[in-house]
């Protein structure tokens, strides 16, 4: 088995409890079955989780832990180009779905190459200042720029492919990908997106006399969102983490991802059970 399956990541949630006892049953297991495996424990928020030296060989990374632990581990690993399976160990579970108690039949399935896999599309950012990169990283849920503590409107110009597409003013831009749709994005009225379609959504926060509704956009042409003036601090923040200070002047180019990320799931099509499940979807 461990010829041809390579070896397991296991990632568990910061603080240990649960998620850490149930990883090292894990490995047992999977000990058991000839399979090398290695458990890290993913630090608090918002810094990542190195585990750069265990990409070679790895077939599956198993993230033990809740959507905020997946999310950051997936943006890590994207490149890896390899299966990413989460087991709830958090609140909502949207991402991590798989039930701790059933840890053994997802496993099971993988090695019987029954796992569904769902391709979900991200995104690569840059922030540039005239004709320098200062920043860029990747965003599997979504981008947010937002004003600060002081309660300052921001004034943004947006693109897309050498098109423009509107000046706005508004406290704040949300960009999130199909997968991060029903996030900050519904909260903030956009629109709920299947996750596997080829989309962005591009929705503003409280926008100065309603003068843009929120977008679906194709993915495939890259965003340009400017600050073209703001008065108050500005930050953009990627999938919750740290925040990121931006400056009158600094753009802000949004492409997708050449890698998707590879979500392993037990079953398919539960994208709209899940709404229902959370209250999206209500009688």
């Amino acid at each position: 088995m461990s010829d041809s399956h390579g070896s397991v990541l296991i990632v568990t949630k910061a603080g240990g409890g649960a998620a850490a006892e149930l990883g090292i049953t894990i490995s047992g297991w999977l000990a058991a079955r000839g399979v090398e495996s290695v458990i890290v424990e993913h630090p608090a928020p918002p810094a990542p989780v190195k585990v750069a030296e265990y990409r070679e060989n790895c077939s599956l990374v198993l993230v033990l832990g809740g959507d905020g632990t997946f999310i950051s581990t997936a943006g890590v690993v994207i490149d890896w180009k390899v299966p990413v399976l989460g087991i709830n160990h958090g609140r909502v579970g949207f991402l991590a779905e798989v039930l701790p108690d059933d840890w053994e039949v997802a496993l099971e399935n993988f090695f019987s190459n029954d796992l569904d896999i769902s391709h979900r599309l991200a995104f690569h950012y840059e922030i540039q200042c005239g004709n320098a990169i200062i920043a860029k990283g990747v965003a599997v849920n979504d981008l947010v720029i937002s004003r600060g503590a002081v309660a300052r409107i921001i004034s943004f110009d947006i693109g897309q492919k050498g098109q423009w597409i509107k000046h706005i003013r508004a406290d704040g831009i949300i960009i999130s990908t199909p997968t991060g749709s029903t996030a900050y994005n519904v909260s903030a009225g956009g629109p709920l997106v299947h996750p596997e379609l080829p989309v962005m959504c591009l929705t503003p926060v409280c926008p100065f006399l309603n003068g843009i509704r929120p977008m679906v956009l194709p993915a495939e042409r890259p965003l340009t969102i400017e600050i073209s003036e703001s008065s108050g601090d500005v930050y953009i923040t990627e999938d919750g983490r740290a925040p990121y200070p931006l400056n009158t002047g600094y753009r802000i180019i949004v492409r997708r991802h050449e890698n998707d990320l590879l979500l392993a799931r037990i079953r398919s099509n539960t994208f709209f059970e899940k709404l229902r499940s959370k209250g999206f979807l209500t009688e």
